[in-house]
């Protein structure tokens, strides 16, 4: 070979491998960190519900999702035995956001729960290799308002066939429930079908306000659980140190109930019992709770809950008063458990923080 034929070889060799390389780039530029599809109930709601807070919180937590996540839109309900009782409204893509907000407030409710058929179809939308799958994380968010599939009564079949195609996908598939105003004796199916898929407990919401923090929770998280809630630009406690008790607690979208009073010790206890028309002997701090409202309020990610009577003998036996840090989880465990009436008569510090809660002191009650 001539030298001329080498250095057209060598320059053909040089542009190829721009080509390639330049190809290679896009397409992994192109595949996204998070892919989230949104899997929607739009069969009639049942006695007594409504759809359009459904239609509402996906279209939000749509709108809020970062540009360079994919997102997507596949609804259920209709017909039994009809194809059509299922269908993709908005493929999966960046930039969607927009795209699905509109499709989802565009939706409308009618027909019977096929929950079965919506579920085993979004596991096949993640089936192909295009569009591309989430290089961090692939989520089917299922948000309905039936706890079971209205088009058969086994449903234990139903369950087992979707834990078949989702094992058969190949696909590691992150599921998240979240039903809304679901009856309850629909919910212990509800919650048998989330397991089957690999997810974790359902989030039953019932107002509007909690269905929207859950959905924006789990929309495209930065993490395998969550990502940060966008918290109102007026939280319903402003950032500071405040008071209060815990009514209820919700580890799975970060919210917290709380019944906030206001804390007095020393003479101050003694002039605002006065005050009250309530007489107070006690060197105890005197709180003061007349309305005995409740607000809902998020948790930061990571944030300090420190403990000591709720769990002072079980983790350091015989020493209440050394603080323990504990986990929201942990904490709402103690809730649901047979410390419930202790729990419910324990006061918190509470520390707000760019409308959200940063910390958590329980405050000793002597």
């Amino acid at each position: 070979m001539t030298a001329r034929r080498w250095r057209v070889a060598a320059a053909v060799a040089v542009v190829v491998a721009l080509v390639v390389g330049v190809a290679v780039f896009l397409v992994l530029r192109s595949v996204p960190d998070y892919r989230t599809a949104f899997l929607v109930d739009t069969s009639a709601p049942p006695p007594g519900g409504a759809f359009g807070p459904i239609a509402d919180a996906v279209g939000s937590a749509a709108q809020n999702a970062a540009d360079d996540d994919a997102l997507s839109l596949r609804r259920f309900g209709g017909t039994c035995g009809n194809r059509h009782n299922t269908a993709r409204l908005v493929g999966s893509g960046r930039g969607n956001g927009q795209k699905v907000g509109r499709a989802a407030h565009a939706l409308t409710a009618s027909g019977r729960s096929t929950l079965e058929s919506g579920i085993l179809a979004a596991i096949g939308d993640f089936s192909g290799r295009y569009p591309f799958r989430g290089h961090r994380l692939n989520r089917i968010v299922v948000v309905t308002s039936h706890g079971t599939d209205a088009c058969t009564s086994d449903q234990a079949a139903v369950q087992k066939r979707i834990r078949a195609k989702a094992a058969k996908s190949g696909v590691d598939l992150d599921f998240r429930f979240v039903g809304y105003q679901v009856p309850a004796g629909e919910q212990e199916q509800m919650t048998r079908t989330a397991a089957a898929s690999g997810a974790p407990r359902p989030h039953f919401a019932t107002t509007r306000t909690d269905l929207v923090a859950t959905l924006k929770k789990f929309t495209v998280p930065e993490s395998p659980d969550a990502a940060p809630v966008s918290v109102p630009a007026t939280a319903p406690l402003p950032d500071g140190r405040h008071t209060g008790y815990i009514r209820r607690i919700d580890a799975t979208s970060g919210v917290i109930t709380v019944d906030p009073f206001e804390q007095f010790t020393g003479p101050a206890a003694q002039q605002a019992a006065r005050e009250d028309g309530t007489s107070w002997d006690s060197a105890d701090a005197y709180r003061r709770n007349k309305d005995m409202k409740t607000v809902q309020l998020h948790v930061a990610p990571g944030a300090v809950i420190m403990l000591n009577q709720l769990v002072g003998n079980v983790i350091v036996p015989g020493n209440v008063r050394t603080p323990v840090r504990v986990p929201l989880t942990r904490l709402e465990s103690l809730y649901a458990g047979g410390r419930d009436r202790i729990a419910q008569s324990t006061g918190y510090a509470i520390t707000m923080s760019g409308g959200q809660v940063t910390r958590l002191d329980q405050i000793f009650h002597s």
